[in-house]
């Protein structure tokens, strides 16, 4: 008997972006200029996207129920943020109402009416819904085959900064141990490992928390490189926490520009609030490179600075 496939609505949300890269690659920072522009909606976090796709990649689920759960849940969310319904006013938090910067907005939708009227302004308007997203380059062959139309900026960043934040912030110690960690996990010996770990060798076992820190950061950043270099058409915006730093204002009209949007009114006083531009100093990255080399061994070190190398040369070859 054939099975009936699960049936999807097109996304009432035109415009869609995420802001995507591994862990620690500067995504919120980005995230808060890039959702201060005009047209934006307030920042989401998009984890139900993150966890279809190791759940495809490992065939633990289909492409049709995927599809369908993902433009239902755009739907949903797109219908609830023009009426205000489930936003986060938490003044602490990035995504939250207060830190839009038209807060104004989602307080005058508290008072909106549901119903077709607020499917018609949708349609109406041409607002932008952005997502932060973690390691979605990873697999972003997978999701290319769901065919949901997103705009797509893919952030790097040097792996010694990577490796040595994740270390300092214990990334590695807490999969499956700290339950504010969200990444998708899987069994594999009895034990919880992130989703990425599915095929990992048994050295793996015996590393330090800092050699497995630096083992995720080469792990992810390559599987991105691979999966970056197989898109044929590439209308993605790539950039770099240090151009993010350091070259603020030019590289958030740039990113304006292929987002189709301007500057709002409040987007070089977000800029300003985020302490940027900045310069970076060379002088800090050496001294976490010293302090890796002092707690791993030579082998998985020299791989970190092999890729180092390669990015700051050309971005691995990707520009």
């Amino acid at each position: 008997m054939k099975k009936n496939k699960y049936f999807y609505m097109e996304p009432l949300a035109k415009n869609i972006v995420f802001i995507d890269g591994i862990p620690r690659t500067g995504k919120l920072m980005t995230g808060a200029l890039v959702s201060s522009l005009n047209r934006m909606e307030s920042l989401e976090f998009g984890e139900t996207f993150e966890h279809f796709l190791p759940a495809l990649k490992l065939k633990k689920c289909t492409f049709d129920f995927a599809k369908s759960y993902l433009c239902n849940y755009i739907n949903q969310m797109i219908y609830n943020k023009m009426i205000s319904r489930n936003v986060n006013f938490r003044s602490t938090d990035r995504t939250g109402i207060p830190n839009y910067f038209n807060p104004k907005v989602y307080k005058k939708r508290l008072k909106m009416e549901e119903g077709d009227s607020v499917l018609k302004r949708i349609k109406k308007r041409k607002l932008i819904l952005p997502f932060i997203t973690h390691d979605i380059m990873v697999n972003y062959s997978i999701f290319s085959k769901l065919k949901i139309n997103v705009k797509y900026i893919q952030i790097f960043r040097d792996p010694i900064d990577l490796a040595y934040s994740w270390y300092k912030r214990g990334l590695s110690n807490r999969f499956g141990k700290d339950q504010r960690v969200f990444t998708l996990l899987i069994e594999k010996d009895k034990k919880p490992y992130p989703w990425y770990l599915y095929n990992f060798s048994k050295s793996f076992v015996k590393m330090n928390n800092c050699e497995r820190s630096i083992y995720y950061v080469i792990l992810l950043t390559k599987k991105s490189i691979k999966e970056y270099k197989k898109i044929k058409n590439k209308k993605i915006y790539l950039t770099t926490y240090e151009k993010m730093v350091e070259e603020t204002n030019k590289e958030v009209q740039k990113i304006s520009k292929y987002l189709n949007t301007s500057f709002s009114k409040k987007t070089l006083s977000f800029i300003k609030k985020e302490k940027l531009p900045k310069k970076l100093k060379n002088t800090i990255r050496i001294n976490k490179l010293k302090f890796l080399k002092n707690k791993v061994n030579p082998k998985i070190f020299k791989e970190l600075v092999s890729l180092s190398k390669k990015y700051n040369k050309n971005l691995y070859g990707l520009v």
